[in-house]
């Protein structure tokens, strides 16, 4: 998993990321990356409901399933990505941080990430 390695300390390069975490929809920990406390398990196990509830959401809308989730925390900004019907990664974000480059990068390269697992 060098590759994994690599491609998520590349994400953690953008100006205000602290924790990049690659997960099953399960919510099993697959790889994580970041520096500073974090649950990283407990986050994990997290995840794939945000995942669901936003994808839920759309569906209802007659809008589809969420490929992004972004949601503002009291301290940050937490982006919840589908990579696959198998894999998520969520990105954890400083507070006051512009993440739109982030966002466009996590959409170029959805399938390579999905690819590494």
């Amino acid at each position: 998993m060098p590759q994994l390695e690599t491609a998520l300390s590349s994400l953690r390069g953008h100006p205000g990321v602290q924790h990049v975490l690659v997960l099953g929809h399960d919510g099993l920990l697959i790889a994580h990356q970041g520096e500073g406390p974090l649950d990283a398990e407990t986050v994990s196990a997290m995840v794939p409901g945000v995942a669901s509830a936003a994808s839920q959401l759309g569906r209802a809308a007659g809008a589809g399933p969420a490929s992004v989730v972004a949601a503002r925390l009291e301290h940050g900004v937490v982006l919840v990505s589908t990579l696959s019907p198998e894999v998520l990664l969520a990105v954890l974000l400083g507070e006051g941080v512009g993440f739109a480059p982030l966002l466009r990068e996590l959409a170029d390269r959805r399938d390579e990430l999905a690819a590494l697992v």
